[in-house]
């Protein structure tokens, strides 16, 4: 199991400035009776705010399985061709720390860092710290190393959390007191005129973006009910870190995003989502990752997927996902040729860049 860097990829201060706007956007959408909530800013800033892991040490365990470990780069090992793999017998080791809170969390840099983070992955709902041993070894001492700076990294995190919470309260009943404010002289500007007012009974206020339709509508009553601006086709392993975010941030901006149904299990046929998808929006994102490649498309497919698009305009818009030109490329030189916007940068780049493709920024 590959390690990475963790709280190395947005700083906090971006994602604080992305919740305020997710919560202005969401607040803009409420229709007018909503606001007479007296609860709601403390809800808006429960909704939007950091959910700060806390970790379960108590409770973590290890399991354990057999590998055969490539030593060919180890200098200390005398090997005469070091350009072929040199594989030995090597024990894997993996370490699982539950936690509670938003996984997403771990990629976040605080506001004070270490220079040297720690390496680790996570699911959902656990931290995985791997050890490989070929020799048995005494690995206690790194463990609770390792553990001891995630455990400093998210304590960094939690007074932004707290700042932010606040901050969100403060900017909802703001945002709420301007437009109750708004309201008010619009009416009684509408009461100088001194003639009858009909209040339309259609529903003025914007509705929130259509979310992701069931898998049991079907394709007529999906047309009919749902026109999504972008569908995001990943792998489905790669939903929790990349789609759904994604498909938030767009949300974020007015649009309407879906992507449940376009995650890619093994089995599937990568053609008919993608049809599926431009049947019903006006673009389509896909998640170009290793999880994506793993699932074995046909190179044609690939090819196919480079080139789509309708009346001569593009419609695939590729996100590459921790992976560079080298990886697409060993799956499909067309691929690798065409302009992409990778997620190296932050989340918010890959907006921008989304939004510009598509004529909406």
């Amino acid at each position: 199991m590959p390690q990475r860097y963790l709280f190395t990829d947005a700083s906090i201060f971006e994602v604080m400035l992305g919740r305020q706007g997710q919560l202005r956007d969401a607040l803009g959408q409420l229709p007018l009776r909503a606001l007479n909530d007296e609860q709601l800013p403390e809800r808006l800033a429960n909704d939007y705010g950091l959910n700060v892991p806390i970790l379960d040490e108590a409770n973590k365990y290890a399991t354990k399985r057999e590998i055969n470990f490539d030593v060919s780069q180890d200098l200390q090992r005398h090997i005469s061709d070091r350009s072929k793999p040199c594989y030995v017998p090597a024990t894997e080791i993996t370490i699982h720390v539950p936690f509670k809170g938003d996984f997403s969390l771990f990629n976040v840099r605080p506001a004070t860092y270490n220079t040297n983070p720690p390496s680790g992955d996570y699911d959902d709902h656990e931290l995985l710290l791997v050890y490989t041993m070929i020799e048995p070894r005494d690995i206690s001492p790194e463990v609770d190393r390792t553990i001891g700076e995630i455990r400093r990294h998210l304590d960094w995190l939690r007074p932004s959390a707290e700042q932010l919470r606040s901050r969100l309260q403060q900017l909802a009943s703001s945002l709420i007191a301007e437009r109750k404010q708004r309201t008010a002289a619009h009416e009684d500007s509408l009461a100088k005129l001194g003639i009858p007012i009909k209040h339309d009974d259609v529903q003025q206020t914007k509705p929130a973006p259509a979310a992701t339709p069931s898998r049991k509508m079907t394709k007529s009553k999906q047309q009919e009910h749902v026109q999504w601006d972008f569908f995001i086709c990943h792998a489905s392993e790669d939903k929790q870190e990349i789609a759904r975010p994604l498909a938030d941030a767009l949300i974020a901006k007015g649009l309407a995003v879906g992507y449940d149904d376009f995650s890619l299990d093994v089995g599937d046929t990568l053609t008919e989502s993608i049809d599926h998808g431009l049947a019903g929006s006006k673009f389509g994102i896909v998640i170009l990752s290793l999880n994506f490649f793993e699932k074995h498309w046909p190179k044609q497919e690939l090819s196919g997927l480079a080139t789509r698009e309708v009346n001569g305009k593009k419609v695939i818009l590729p996100v590459w996902h921790r992976v560079g030109v080298d990886e697409v490329r060993a799956h499909s030189p067309t691929l690798a040729g065409r302009v992409a916007v990778s997620t190296e940068k932050g989340l918010d780049h890959v907006v921008e860049r989304l939004l510009k493709a598509a004529g909406l920024s």
